[in-house]
């Protein structure tokens, strides 16, 4: 290392060696690295950083179209006091506006996510076997996904219309009872036991918040899977298509059958990717609003109609919208349900990436 020092005494062709490697150190260290990497920065900070820090100014403060009054911590006080536990008119201890939205999602996230996954398994495995028109079935699968949302939830909505329906009209040809669908608060699994002979008492001693998703809430979860569907089935394909050729091959040489092949090679090797299309989907079902504002704003009543009937389709979302366009002074409540909501989406994503990551090291 001694030598490669500049001296008086060195040869010219090492001192020129030792120059350039002294101003690709300057290119390359200190602050002029940092210019690389301003663009992206700038822009992570204008619109993550800044909003997010805004965001959280913003829920310290009673707030409308702009501050009002400082109120510390007061939002949070009322979104996990009165907007878990609150009193009806009689006196009796009931869930708040944030827990039966939170159930609402619930509900929403569980109802759509496993379906979503387990259907874009099936087919893109269906797919991968080579069948004829494979490339068609590939964008038809994918066109729900790139098709503008509003436009098919109102064809969706229409669909399911209670009059003038094709889901009734097919119904009522098929000699089937129909449904309001979209306008129907009632909890699906209700409707679905009291069909089988369950007892009226039976059902009316279940919680409000264990009757499970309202009817206008599935007709939501259908319009949801079939809308996300298209974009795990082309994931799980290429996730397929990276497996060796040589383990299918070799376990169709050691006797394995189709069901065989797919639960000991594909499914096995597919862990990463659905440990990502679980994570994604579930981040993507947290978010959802679009959908679920399009189906459901022509059936509610009063200033607040998105997440109708009698609030059955409230998620989160769409509570959080209600906050801060159609209540008075209530962006600052908007604004902690927001921080709220996205703590709870990055702790669920970390559980998902500790336990979902756990379970690929030990198989």
């Amino acid at each position: 290392m001694a030598s490669a020092t500049a001296s008086p005494n060195a040869s010219p062709p090492l001192r020129g060696r030792v120059d350039r490697w002294r101003r690709a150190a300057r290119r390359t260290s200190g602050w002029g690295g940092l210019l690389y990497v301003v663009p992206a920065l700038a822009i992570l900070l204008l619109f993550e950083i800044w909003p997010l820090l805004f965001g959280i100014w913003i829920s310290l403060w009673r707030w409308d179209i702009g501050p009002i009054r400082f109120i510390g911590l007061e939002n949070y006080t009322r979104l996990f006091g009165e907007g878990f536990v609150t009193s009806d008119f009689r006196g009796d201890r009931v869930a708040g506006d944030v827990a039966n939205s939170l159930a609402v999602t619930f509900y929403y996230v569980l109802g759509t996510v496993p379906v979503t996954l387990f259907l874009a398994f099936g087919i893109a495995y269906l797919l991968f076997q080579g069948i004829a028109g494979q490339g068609a079935l590939r964008t038809i699968y994918f066109l729900p996904y790139v098709t503008s949302s509003v436009a098919v939830a109102l064809v969706f909505a229409w669909m399911f219309n209670s009059q003038v329906g094709v889901v009734n009209a097919i119904l009522e040809r098929m000699g089937l009872p129909t449904s309001t669908w979209l306008r129907d608060p009632r909890p699906a699994a209700e409707q679905l036991l009291g069909g089988l002979g369950v007892s009226q008492s039976a059902l009316d001693a279940w919680p409000d918040l264990a009757a499970g998703p309202s009817v206008a809430l599935v007709v939501v979860i259908i319009f949801s899977i079939w809308t996300a569907l298209g974009y795990s089935v082309v994931v799980y394909l290429a996730g397929m298509t990276a497996i060796p050729r040589d383990l299918r091959d070799a376990a169709r040489v050691d006797g394995a059958g189709p069901w065989q092949a797919m639960r000991s090679v594909v499914w096995p090797l597919l862990a990463p990717t659905t440990i990502f299309l679980v994570i994604f989907n579930t981040i993507t079902a947290f978010q959802a609003f679009t959908p679920i504002y399009t189906l459901t704003r022509n059936v509610g009543m009063g200033r607040a109609e998105a997440g109708g009937p009698l609030d059955s389709t409230l998620t989160i979302t769409v509570f959080i919208f209600r906050n801060f366009y159609e209540k008075a002074n209530s962006v600052g409540f908007a604004a902690a349900l927001s921080l709220f909501l996205f703590l709870l989406m990055l702790g669920l994503t970390l559980a998902q990436f500790r336990l979902l990551g756990r379970s690929t090291d030990e198989s």
